[in-house]
């Protein structure tokens, strides 16, 4: 659900889900969705959503944020 409703959105090219880890890993075009939308539409199906950014030191290529 969660996977679908990421990449049903315009500019997401991929979403990594883990309900384990309680994250998601979200690849995006950063001109044609925003962070607040994505949140907004995780919430909307009804699923907590935060935005949890790594810093470039760990690792996570420039464009690619994490929402949990």
């Amino acid at each position: 659900m969660v996977k679908r409703a990421l990449e049903g959105l315009k500019g997401v090219s991929r979403a990594d889900v883990s309900f384990r880890a309680k994250e998601a890993r979200v690849m995006f075009d950063p001109t044609q969705v925003s962070v607040e939308e994505m949140v907004d539409a995780v919430k909307r199906i009804g699923f907590a959503a935060s935005v949890k950014r790594e810093a470039a030191s760990e690792g996570v290529p420039s464009g690619k944020e994490s929402t949990r």
